[in-house]
C-alpha cells in the first residue's frame, strides 16, 4: 500500500513538472524585432546597409553617455557623421553618397554639435558608457566579434582578393596602397592626401577617391560579408539572452527604431 502511494505521488509530480530531468527552457521576454535586429547589427557589424542601423544604436548609446556626464547632444540618431572602422565595416553606398564622413554640410554640423557636447561634460566623469543595464556585458560582445572578423580576413577566400584590390586602388587614386591590408592602407594614404591638399582641391577630388574605394572594394566586401554572416548567426544564438535583454533595456531608455 505504501509503495502504491509513493507511485501515485511520483506520477502526480511528473504531471505537474517533468520527469525527463531536463529543465524547461527559459522563455525570453518579447522584444520589438527591429530593435533586436538593430542591436545585432551594432553588436556584430558586417559590411553593408546594416551598418546604418548599427550606427543608430551606437549613436543612442553615445548620447546617453554624454547626458550621464552632464552634457547634451540632440542631433538625430540617423546622423552618419560618426563612422566606425570603415576599413572593416563600410556601407559602400553611404560612402558613394557622402564620402568617408564629415565632409557633407549636415555631417559637419553634427560633428560640431558632438565636439561642443564633449567639451561641456564634467571632468569628473570617468567614462562615456551609456547608463543602460547590461551595457558593459553587451559591449564586451564587440571584442569577441572583432577577433572573429580578423580571423576571417585571413580566410582562403579573402587572401587572393587583396592584391587586385590594392592594384585597383592605386591605379584609380594614384596613392600607394599596400597589398597586406588594402582598405586600411588606402584610408591611411587618403588621410595624408587630405591633410596635404587645400580645401578647394580636396572638394574637387574627394568623390573620385570615394568612388575608387567603392568600385575596387565591392567584391572584397561582398566576400567578407558572406564569410561573416554564418559566424554572426552562431554568436547570435550563443548570446541571444544578452542581446534580447539589452534590446529591452534600450527601449526602456527611450530608443525608438
Amino acid at each position: 500500500m505504501r509503495r502504491l502511494a509513493i507511485a501515485v505521488v511520483a506520477v502526480l509530480v511528473c504531471l505537474l513538472d517533468s520527469c525527463t530531468g531536463v529543465p524547461a527552457p527559459t522563455r525570453l521576454p518579447a522584444v520589438d524585432p527591429q530593435v533586436l535586429q538593430d542591436v545585432i547589427d551594432a553588436s556584430f557589424m558586417v559590411p553593408g546597409d546594416g551598418v546604418r542601423r548599427a550606427m543608430r544604436v551606437r549613436e543612442f548609446n553615445h548620447q546617453a553617455g554624454i547626458r550621464k556626464c552632464g552634457g547634451q547632444l540632440t542631433r538625430s540618431l540617423d546622423t552618419t557623421a560618426n563612422r566606425w572602422q570603415q576599413n572593416l565595416f563600410p556601407d559602400l553606398e553611404l560612402i558613394r553618397e557622402k564620402g568617408f564622413g564629415g565632409d557633407q554640410k549636415e555631417e559637419a554640423s553634427d560633428t560640431r554639435q558632438d565636439d561642443k557636447a564633449l567639451e561641456s561634460i564634467s571632468q569628473e566623469c570617468k567614462n562615456l558608457f551609456a547608463p543602460i543595464p547590461d551595457f558593459e556585458t553587451w559591449f564586451a560582445l564587440q571584442g569577441v566579434w572583432y577577433d572573429t572578423v580578423l580571423s576571417q580576413l585571413q580566410a582562403p577566400a579573402m587572401v587572393p582578393l587583396k592584391k587586385p584590390m590594392a592594384i585597383c586602388l592605386t591605379d584609380r587614386s594614384g596613392l600607394k596602397v599596400g597589398v597586406d591590408d588594402p582598405p586600411t592602407r588606402y584610408l591611411a594614404a587618403l588621410t595624408k592626401r587630405w591633410l596635404a591638399l587645400s580645401k578647394e582641391d580636396w572638394e574637387a577630388q574627394k568623390q573620385a577617391y570615394s568612388d575608387a574605394f567603392v568600385d575596387c572594394g565591392r567584391g572584397y566586401y561582398e566576400t567578407l560579408t558572406k564569410l561573416l554572416l554564418p559566424e554572426r548567426d552562431k554568436l547570435v544564438e550563443q548570446n541571444r539572452e544578452v542581446l534580447t535583454s539589452f534590446a529591452i533595456h534600450l527601449v526602456e531608455a527611450g530608443y525608438v527604431p
